[in-house]
């Protein structure tokens, strides 16, 4: 299991058999700041959970050579896999109440209705980042480094996500053409997210400036991280930003 902290990214197992319906959830949890590992096999997931710690696994119900069911049982009864105490979750398209209570009871922590969509996804991995201790925005860590100011968090997050997508515009043309050109922004953003309660990027722009220094560029884990949770800290950003302006 992950061990929550704050410079790691969600990592989702995902199976699925189906490949428009994988394509759609990789790409919409990659948006949301996972690492996914994609499969759509059973007996190929359960391999991967066996030997890599996942956060989160996303199991399709039917999977060929071993159903969602049976691979979790499999995965709790051995005590040596990476990933035997990973929260698990179950997706189906069409489901009774028996087995719905089976699945459950089969150690499901939830069961995810087909067609998924991507509010459904959103909300959960923002569930599992809080169970595991992870968070885009810290809203706490911000008003301690502010005096308390909601004003003052405000304006400057508004001024970081202004910052973000300058960045974003041009993050894989530098980072394949021009990586040194990134060291400098990077090293300067780490002290606006920490000014603005965003600990995660700024533990990824820490790991990718690292990287660069050593002259390591392309698609590293650290520049696969900081893109996804690039992406992600500016959608969340957005939507706390719509929030505050239609609050009471």
């Amino acid at each position: 299991m992950n061990d929550g902290a704050p410079d790691t990214l969600l990592h989702v197992l995902l199976a699925e058999d189906d490949a428009v319906s994988q394509r759609f959830l990789a790409a919409a949890l990659v948006a949301l700041g996972c690492v996914v590992d994609a499969c759509d096999r059973g007996d190929q997931a359960l391999q991967r959970a066996r030997t890599q710690p996942y956060d989160l696994l996303l199991l399709d119900v039917r999977l060929p050579a071993i159903g969602g069911a049976d691979l979790l049982q499999a995965l709790r009864a051995d005590t040596r896999a990476a990933s035997r105490d990973s929260v698990a979750l179950a997706s189906s398209a069409a489901m009774d109440f028996a087995q719905r209570r089976t699945l459950l009871a089969a150690g499901f922590a939830g069961i995810v209705p087909k067609p998924v969509t991507l509010a459904t996804l959103e909300a959960l991995v923002r569930a599992q980042r809080l169970r595991l201790g992870h968070a885009l925005l810290d809203d706490a860590a911000a008003l301690h480094a502010l005096g308390r100011s909601r004003d003052s968090m405000k304006a400057l997050r508004g001024l970081l996500s202004v910052e973000l997508t300058q960045l974003a515009g041009d993050f894989e043309h530098r980072l394949h053409h021009d990586p040194a050109s990134l060291i400098e922004p990077l090293h300067r953003l780490q002290a606006a997210c920490g000014f603005c309660g965003v600990p995660m990027l700024a533990a990824a722009a820490a790991a990718l400036e690292r990287d660069l220094r050593q002259r390591r560029a392309g698609a590293t884990p650290a520049a696969t991280r900081f893109g996804a949770l690039l992406a992600a800290t500016r959608s969340a950003l957005d939507n706390a930003g719509s929030a505050a302006v239609n609050a009471p």
